[in-house]
């Protein structure tokens, strides 16, 4: 019996405009809830507007296969959420997608955020956790791999992509890219691995909780150096570790991890053990010739370390294992030149931009929303438009410069414009003609900029000229050029 029959499953997916959270969109939300044994017992999909402060990108489009005339029907991106949010956040269930907490978890966390729900509910609150099918396959694949599907192997190079899975495998039939049809083809997969081996799966699944992950990480063997000191030893299973290493390698685990000096309880730096003989180096040199192979660990995050024994070093070759043993007992006897490492790598600091941080992208430094931020947003979300405008209006006299305050402009600028007074409806005006009209100033929580519309628009054209396009292509492309030429045109100045 799985440890997990009381909970359910959601499988999902999403259509973006582009690629970044910040300043890209959800256009397509496909969700599927299954029992623990993967049976499917609800849908969910819905389609969203484009917003009007968004210009997609081409390729997303292409990929997607939509029009900006497809994208002009659904919900606006505020109700939208609204429905998601509640999907997403119901007691006891495990929210899976493929490659979802490197891509499309994002999406949903900034989503919440600029429409004033809480960004990390769906993680924790009401026995919830989040987990992610594509790290799991890479276990599979080391331990399960004759057992498991036919893994495709284009050029004799293994891909994990969804889209290659299902077509050597035929899981599910229809286009891939197509949320729903991805959302399907993950389920199918889904159910092969854990029919495959169930124990296997609920570990894998059990990981991504992260006081599991962690009692886990405590139960490893330790090497034990010579001045007593103790460090966990396992194999790591992650995408970082590289293909050409089979996603997996041997690790030490240096110390806790900290980032501009803040302690960061979740993450550890680890050691590779198989990318340099250490018996070649001395304790003077050695934290210096280790320019490569220092990782991080994220408890209840998509990489996993299983233990170190010969049951799980199996996969390597006789050469990895024994450069991993032997640099195991170089370490044992030179403690000095871990402690010289974790010196030097324990902390890492991040640059912050100069540029200024847009509103839609202060989620990590504005930090949690405060009780009385959540009291005024319940109350926003309860309140129909007129009321909305009203409430926020009387805020913005009292505290124009609060983060609600501003948020909640954009959420009604975005989508209930035609409520707004005068006064409103044209600051709202003047945010769009900063994107439009003027070079980006605003960046995201990493420092990238917002895309200029005319660089969005130069590679439009350029892939509108390409003689292999269909008459879809040129119909999506086309549409979309005629919309970034309408979003960018200025009224002319004549000077009087």
């Amino acid at each position: 019996m799985s440890i997990f029959q009381n909970y359910k499953y959601i499988f999902y997916d999403l259509e973006t405009t582009g690629q970044n959270a910040c300043f890209d969109q959800v256009i397509r939300f496909a969700a599927k809830e299954t029992d623990y044994k993967l049976n499917i017992i609800k849908h969910h999909n819905i389609d969203i507007k484009l917003r009007c402060d968004i210009i997609p990108h081409p390729k997303a489009l292409l990929v997607n296969r939509l029009s900006i005339d497809q994208l002009k029907l659904g919900k606006n991106e505020y109700d939208a959420f609204k429905e998601i949010h509640s999907i997403m956040n119901q007691a006891n269930t495990i929210n899976i997608g493929y490659n979802s907490l490197s891509f499309d978890d994002n999406f949903l966390r900034f989503g919440f955020y600029r429409n004033l729900f809480e960004p990390y509910t769906h993680q924790y609150k009401n026995n919830n956790f989040r987990a992610d099918l594509y790290k799991m396959i890479m276990v599979y694949y080391l331990y399960k791999k004759d057992e498991a599907i036919t893994w495709p192997m284009p050029n004799n190079r293994l891909s994990l992509r969804l889209e290659q899975i299902n077509a050597i495998n035929s899981l599910y039939e229809g286009m891939s890219h197509d949320a729903e049809v991805d959302v399907f083809v993950t389920i199918e997969l889904a159910k092969k691995l854990q029919t495959i081996d169930h124990k296997m799966w609920d570990y894998l699944i059990s990981s991504f909780m992260v006081n599991n992950d962690k009692n886990y990480f405590e139960k490893l063997p330790d090497l034990e150096c010579i001045d007593n000191s103790k460090y966990k030893i396992g194999v790591f299973v992650s995408n970082k570790n590289g293909l050409a290493s089979n996603y997996a390698s041997p690790i030490l685990a240096l110390c806790q991890a900290y980032e501009n000096t803040e302690k960061k309880e979740k993450k550890y730096r680890l050691l590779r053990l198989d990318m340099y003989d250490f018996s070649e180096f001395t304790e003077d040199n050695f934290d210096k010739k280790i320019e490569k192979g220092i990782l991080t660990k994220t408890f209840g995050e998509p990489n996993f370390i299983l233990p170190f024994s010969d049951k799980y070093l199996r996969i390597f070759n006789e050469h990895i294992t024994g450069l991993a043993k032997s640099n195991l007992s170089w370490l044992k006897h030179n403690p000095n030149c871990l402690e010289k490492l974790i010196q030097k790598h324990r902390n890492k600091n991040f640059e912050k931009s100069d540029l200024k941080l847009d509103l839609d992208a202060s989620l990590y430094s504005g930090g949690f929303f405060s009780k009385e931020e959540k009291n005024i947003s319940e109350e926003f979300h309860i309140s129909n438009e007129l009321k909305k405008v009203a409430m926020i209006s009387s805020l913005s006299q009292k505290d124009p410069s609060s983060r609600i305050v501003q948020i909640a402009k954009r959420i009604l600028g975005r989508n209930f414009f035609d409520y707004l007074n005068d006064i409103h409806k044209e600051e709202y005006s003047k945010y769009l003609s900063s994107i439009f009209h003027k070079k980006p100033s605003t960046v995201d929580y990493g420092g990238k900029l917002r895309v200029d519309p005319n660089v969005i628009l130069k590679e439009t054209k350029e892939l509108n000229k390409n003689s292999n396009n269909n008459s879809e292509d040129n119909n999506i492309l086309n549409q979309l050029e005629k919309l970034i030429e309408e979003k960018i045109q200025t009224q002319t100045d004549l000077g009087f």
